[in-house]
């Protein structure tokens, strides 16, 4: 009964707490005296000493340190227990029997003590789990945070943003018909076409890319038929609106590369680079002076967010319905369709010929000087600035041949575009051009060539030379039983009538002037200069641009050979006479 009441109130008073001491006490004697047969003399030391401490104490605190001896005879009554069973010694296993049942009534005795010391392995097992819980979250986190997304440069989120705002552009609502010039461009082309310009300005203070974005913004509904892309149809292509956005870019990849012709992308693209706003127009969206007007009304939106206020001139009102004059195909007004002036005959060029720059790389040098400087040395030679621009160039083409030993028998010839706007008296965005041809013919001083430029212009700036140009094209894109076919037909059609007229085969290389650029009076003091470059030359020909906007003229040259002989024989023989140049080249790679 005692045992239970101890068991039950593990705080019970003073005297049981001696009796339960004296008992263990007596225990421990009994078996002490039990085990003197078979353990050593130093166990038996140690049995009596503990015997007699434990004697000695009778407080409370004493039952800690009797239950660890307790513990300790315990196990090694255990291993005597297991050494007699091996020897087979009965007494042994009786004295064993007694010091387990023993055993059994000391830890009744102890259960108090027993209890705290469960309750703290209980508290260490919490602690540890606690502890394990902890670390695993940790794990956690680490791993968490190595999957964690790395942190975005300034450039990619400023990317992101112009991306963001793009997706806020007006939808373009109709559709249009592309015009007589433009309907080859895409017709020809293949996955990606070299038929690109680009229009860039230069300004007097860095480019904010986010103002530039919302400009574009303003723009792009204003003029639908650059903006939109082309799409085939089952007999024409046409134009619709763009499934991707028209995003303001830093210019990282190649000036006038390529551009893709797809049903998703716009045909123009917008960059910039530091001071320099640029936009690149496939060919089938507009010509140059389209362009231009597409440039300067980009412009006056970017300087009407700066709070700059520009004139209306020469650029579109955003604000503006566009008009049904600016999207007129005007070819059909000068096409003759019975009995057309005779079309000029078509006279295969020579080829340059070059060493290759790998990659399908192309440089492109730019000679900075003064307009009124090459304007008086043009007057000097009784020339327009083009005519004497085409006379250097045509030497120096025909010095290329000479340095590569390119023995080809047929003509040197440079294409040059015309803009008919002035000549008709039409205003449009659109593709409104067409083009003569100066030949080389084996001069050898400038104002013989010269005289030679001379007389073959006036040859072909005619009524009829234009007349008999456009009446050839726009005929054969009338013809009512090609109009029937479906376009895949068309296409192949297309390409053969182009294999035999195209660039490369009528001409060399070409010289684009876009003249003096007409813009409001407020970029005089914010734009630097107006720049004017092709694209990707035509396999073996180079082309030749230049433009002026105020006492600034930027004559360009892109090529695609090794050999730098024909440019600098070009811009040479322009410092030799005195104009005062500045010369800027770079070379780009062709990879997108």
């Amino acid at each position: 009964m005692r045992n239970k009441q101890n068991k039950k109130h593990p705080t019970a008073k003073s005297d049981v707490a001696t009796s339960v001491l004296e008992q263990n006490a007596h225990f421990v004697r009994e078996n002490a005296s039990a085990a003197a047969q078979n353990i050593d003399c130093a166990q038996c030391e140690h049995l009596q000493t503990t015997s007699t401490q434990i004697e000695q104490k009778s407080d409370s605190a004493f039952a800690c340190e009797i239950s660890e001896k307790d513990e300790r005879f315990e196990k090694q009554s255990a291993a005597q227990s297991t050494r007699c069973q091996q020897n087979e010694q009965p007494q042994i296993e009786n004295h064993g029997e007694n010091a387990a049942s023993d055993c059994e009534t000391s830890a009744k005795g102890e259960q108090p003590f027993a209890s705290k010391s469960a309750k703290s392995k209980k508290t260490q097992k919490q602690n540890a789990k606690m502890a394990r819980k902890q670390r695993k979250q940790e794990l956690k986190t680490e791993r968490a945070s190595k999957r964690t997304l790395p942190q975005l440069d300034e450039k990619t989120l400023l990317a992101n943003k112009l991306s963001a705002l793009a997706r806020q552009q007006k939808d373009i609502k109709n559709w249009f018909k592309l015009d007589n010039a433009a309907l080859m461009y895409p017709l020809v082309a293949r996955k990606e076409s070299i038929s690109v310009f680009r229009l860039a300005v230069q300004l007097a203070e860095p480019v904010q890319p986010v103002v530039l974005q919302l400009a574009v913004n303003d723009v792009i509904a204003r003029f639908p038929s650059i903006c939109g892309c082309v799409k085939n149809g089952f007999f024409w292509p046409y134009i619709d609106r763009p499934v991707v956005p028209v995003v303001a870019k830093e210019q990282t990849k190649v000036p006038g590369r390529p551009m893709p012709v797809d049903s998703r992308r716009s045909q123009i693209r917008v960059n910039y680079f530091q001071n320099q706003i640029a936009v690149e127009f496939f060919h089938s969206a507009t010509d140059g002076t389209g362009g231009l007007t597409f440039l300067n009304s980009l412009l006056r939106c970017y300087f009407a967010r700066l709070g700059i206020d520009c004139e209306k001139r020469n650029c579109l009102d955003h604000r503006d319905t566009p008009t049904v004059a600016e999207f007129r195909d005007n070819f059909a007004n000068i096409a003759v369709t019975k009995n057309p002036p005779p079309c000029p005959a078509v006279v295969k060029s020579k080829k340059l010929r070059g060493t290759p720059l790998k990659n399908k790389k192309y440089v492109t040098v730019k000679g900075i000087c003064s307009a009124s400087e090459l304007h008086a040395l043009a007057k000097m030679h009784n020339a327009t600035v083009t005519e004497f621009l085409c006379a250097v160039q045509l030497l120096a083409l025909n010095h290329l041949c000479q340095v590569t030993g390119n023995k080809d028998e047929r003509p040197i010839r440079v294409l040059v575009p015309v803009n008919l706007r002035k000549r008709y008296n039409v205003e449009t965005i659109r593709n409104f051009s067409s083009y003569i041809f100066f030949q080389y013919n084996g001069q050898t001083e400038l104002d013989e060539v010269l005289a030679d430029i001379t007389k073959q212009r006036d040859e072909q700036l005619t009524d009829d030379y234009f007349r008999g140009m456009v009446s050839f094209n726009y005929n054969s894109g009338n013809n009512p039983l090609l109009k029937i076919v479906p376009l895949a037909v068309k296409r192949l059609v297309l390409k053969a009538i182009v294999m035999g007229r195209g660039d490369g085969i009528v001409n060399c290389s070409t010289f684009s002037n876009l003249g003096k650029v007409d813009a409001p009076k407020e970029f005089a003091q914010n734009v630097l200069r107006y720049e004017f470059t092709l694209g990707k030359p035509a396999k073996n020909t180079n082309n030749f641009t230049a433009a002026t906007f105020g006492d600034v003229c930027v004559i360009a040259v892109t090529n695609a050979f090794l050999e730098r002989d024909c440019e600098r024989f070009f811009f040479s023989t322009l410092a030799n006479m005195g104009l005062h140049l500045a010369l800027e080249s770079d070379v780009w790679g062709n990879e997108e």
